[in-house]
């Protein structure tokens, strides 16, 4: 036999070997996930039935034989804790707690100075599903973790409404100093309306104008009515970025009480302030605003005149005879172009539709 034809034949004995170990491992290794699952499962639904069962027993005695029996079992525990945690409250979410605080708490402090992301993930799904008070200087090393961690600690802060998480989450925005403030404003936006009462008492305290701003823009973007009354006072704010913030929130809003303040913001010194105010009152549509709006075209700032019309076309039949008699005009030029600009897209939709 020649030698090509030996390393032929040894080449492909050789492959054949490879493709068969590989096809081994394939078939060893699904054998192995199928049990590793089913083994799972039984698990899971015995520790399910044994923590259910402890849960409603009348001592805690029983809830701690389960803790002890299912110490070892922490990847399945961690899941049916995880499952139920998130779901039931009161005297039964304490008793959950208890079981959470005997097997996996320390074991979960420890995992959120892992180089592992999974396991801080674990670790920050648990700390904020079984929220301690006393340990709020680890849970705001959550906050501060790569975005995929926070991420996976706002949804669970957006399931659970435990009023000390609430006040939790609002006092470390006030004391933090860092970069993750917005980290903060998106869980608050998650949380809805249960955040007002924390939003209002945070407005009253001595805090950076950048929290502020934040504040004020949670209440618009939430939207918070209840605290419409409170943006008030910080429109005469002599920061021209919170007042923009104000007129930003009071349309978002859309309080027909807040008519006034806008009117007022509409005539601001600054004209960023303006052109917000005026695109706010073209949310409220109230017929009060139209004489204002039909001074506002006559602005030396393009966007206050931009944001006028616009309003303006939105408003009906009053609004666009403001427009038009803007449009006859010749004293102002600027006024007469914005105007016939409008006009025109008006007729192009109208025709449109």
């Amino acid at each position: 036999m020649s030698p090509s034809l030996v390393i032929l034949v040894y080449s492909l004995g050789f492959l054949l070997l490879v493709s068969l170990c590989l096809f081994g491992f394939i078939v060893l290794r699904r054998v192995v996930t199928d049990s590793e699952q089913r083994l799972f499962q039984r698990l899971y639904r015995a520790i399910e039935k044994d923590i259910l069962e402890a849960v409603t027993a009348p001592d805690l005695e029983r809830l701690r034989e389960v803790a002890s029996k299912y110490r070892l079992y922490s990847s399945v525990l961690t899941r049916v804790l995880l499952d139920y945690g998130q779901v039931i409250s009161g005297d039964a979410k304490d008793r959950l707690k208890l079981v959470f605080d005997l097997t996996l708490r320390e074991r979960c402090r420890k995992q959120l100075s892992s180089p592992w992301t999974s396991r801080r993930l674990k670790a920050a799904r648990l700390f904020f599903v079984f929220f301690d008070p006393g340990e709020s200087e680890i849970l705001l090393k959550i906050f501060q973790d790569k975005p995929i961690v926070r991420l996976t600690a706002l949804t669970s802060l957006f399931r659970v409404s435990d009023p000390a998480i609430l006040e939790f989450i609002c006092r470390a925005f006030e004391e933090d100093s860092g970069p993750t403030l917005r980290s903060y404003f998106s869980i608050m936006v998650g949380l809805g309306e249960k955040i007002e009462p924390y939003v209002r008492e945070s407005l009253k305290k001595n805090l950076p104008l950048e929290k502020i701003g934040l504040l004020i823009e949670l209440i618009g973007t939430v939207p918070l009515r209840t605290l419409g009354s409170e943006l008030q006072s910080w429109s005469t704010h002599p920061e021209k970025e919170i007042r923009i913030k104000v007129a930003r929130a009071l349309g978002k809003l859309s309080l027909p009480d807040s008519i006034a303040i806008l009117l007022k913001l509409a005539k601001d010194e600054a004209w960023e302030v303006q052109a917000q105010a005026v695109k706010s009152l073209g949310l409220l549509k109230d017929p009060r605003a139209l004489d204002l709006l039909f001074r506002s075209l006559f602005s030396p700032h393009w966007y206050v005149r931009y944001n006028a019309a616009r309003v303006l076309a939105s408003m009906g039949r009053e609004g666009i005879e403001k427009l038009k008699s803007v449009a006859a005009q010749e004293m102002d030029r600027y006024a007469r172009d914005m105007s016939i600009m409008t006009l025109h897209e008006l007729a192009i939709l109208e025709e449109g539709e």
